[in-house]
């Protein structure tokens, strides 16, 4: 997680509520997840590329 990441998320949990509190762990949550998987799709991606330019 990065510092900027940590300071956003810190700066929510102090100023919202519990419920928007939830909410605020739940996107960021997501959001790390679907960072992993985008990054996973892209190198399943070069790779697969990578494996079509091999000499038969």
């Amino acid at each position: 997680m990065s510092s900027n990441e940590i300071r956003r998320l810190f700066g929510k949990l102090v100023l919202v509520g519990r419920a928007a509190a939830d909410h605020v762990l739940h996107w960021s949550t997501w959001r790390r997840r679907r960072q992993a998987e985008a990054k996973a799709a892209h190198y399943r991606k070069r790779l697969e590329v990578t494996k079509g330019n091999e000499p038969p």
